[in-house]
């Protein structure tokens, strides 16, 4: 500790142990030039012992001042001065980081890493540059200089990565795996990575069709939609740990993801939508190709603050999807006839009115209910004791 940092410290300690220094009639000091205000005062307490002394040692911020300067103090200011370098130490120590962290950026800015050119197969044979620390430009501008190196194709897909590490190997179909290395593929949908549609082969279902003014059977991927929201969660994970896995600076994903987090997954928008799971399926799939269609152009992924505006607009144009089914009891279906069976056997209590309600509230008309032909009734202003 420097001469200036333990003045400043002592200084602290004399402050926050005022009181104390009354009670021993230590004279006020000025500023934390005049350290020895606080030991060489004629009324100051006598020499500590050795005993105490060893106490005085176990205290952690007073390890390094000499042993003259404990012996002086009383032990009220002794316990004031470990509290307040403690204080001034955790102080320190924070602002000791953040400028180590602002020095260490300045510096690899300023001293780019030679990358030597090298060998790598994806598996065993890695380059030394895979181990480089993360870019720190926005992700944004990430995404947009590997558009520029990879073109509109991607890179050559696979499906041999890890996914077990992070709990969600067996959960990509052979599709999504395909999908995922191609940015600008429009076949990525979120139920390529919804475990049921993952076999215990690795192949999706197959479904067997006859094409649209074709003659010939076509075969083609069979997939389940997402049924609940603890499914939709899981494939959106799983979606982006592949991600990760195979372009790990796409944080497209990613930005989906923060979203839905954020709005605790369009819990105030869909509350009361038994569709739910499906909505934000569809949602999803429409956001994945947007983003394939961005990276085709030379734009942007959309951003979490982006997918918020993206959200309303496809709402607003998708009213149907959010119309989510009710549970209809049997008494509150709309009846086919509303026509007073009371009134026409002579006993409703409105009979000499036009019409009155049922116990539901429904409106019933009072006209005859005679049936004149095959599923049409008479409906004319009398009962039908009067029909002619």
């Amino acid at each position: 500790m420097s001469d200036s940092q333990l003045t400043a410290s002592l200084a602290a300690a004399s402050f926050l142990a005022q009181q104390e220094q009354f009670r021993h009639h230590i004279p006020e000091h000025p500023g934390p030039a005049d350290v020895t205000a606080l030991t060489d005062s004629s009324s100051s307490p006598s020499q500590a012992s050795d005993d105490l002394m060893a106490i005085w040692r176990l205290l952690p911020n007073l390890r390094g001042l000499p042993d003259a300067l404990l012996r002086k103090l009383s032990p009220e200011a002794v316990f004031q001065l470990n509290s307040a370098l403690g204080k001034d130490l955790k102080t320190s120590a924070k602002l000791t980081v953040n400028a180590r962290l602002a020095q260490n950026a300045k510096r690899i800015a300023a001293n780019p890493v030679a990358v030597e050119a090298g060998r790598d197969n994806r598996k065993d044979i890695l380059h030394p540059a895979r181990f480089l620390g993360g870019a720190t430009c926005s992700n944004s501008e990430l995404w947009l200089l590997g558009k520029q190196h990879l073109g509109d194709s991607g890179i050559i897909a696979m499906g041999n990565y890890d996914l077990d590490s992070v709990g969600c190997g067996g959960c990509v179909t052979p599709k999504g795996w395909e999908a995922l290395h191609n940015p600008s593929s429009q076949e990525l949908k979120l139920k390529m990575f919804y475990l049921p549609n993952v076999t215990g082969n690795g192949l999706a279902a197959k479904r067997v069709n006859l094409e649209s003014g074709e003659e010939a059977l076509s075969i083609g991927d069979s997939l389940k939609e997402i049924a609940d929201l603890e499914g939709y969660k899981a494939a959106l994970n799983t979606a982006r740990e592949a991600m990760h896995s195979v372009l790990p600076w796409n944080r497209s994903i990613c930005a989906i993801v923060g979203f839905m987090t954020n709005t605790n997954y369009l819990q105030e928008d869909l509350r009361n939508n038994t569709r739910r799971a499906a909505v934000l399926s569809e949602f999803t799939d429409y956001i994945f190709g947007r983003n394939a269609l961005n990276w085709e152009n030379g734009h942007q992924f959309l951003s979490t603050d982006e997918l918020a505006q993206a959200w309303a607009q496809w709402k607003g144009k998708r009213a149907m999807l959010f119309a989510g089914k009710t549970s209809e009891k049997p008494w509150q279906k709309e009846k086919k006839s509303t026509i007073c069976r009371r009134f026409n056997s002579g006993n409703c209590p409105k009979q000499t009115e036009k019409e009155c309600k049922s116990f539901f509230g429904a409106t019933l008309r009072h006209v005859c209910n005679k049936y004149v032909g095959p599923g049409k009734q008479c409906e004319k202003d009398h009962s039908r004791a009067d029909h002619k």
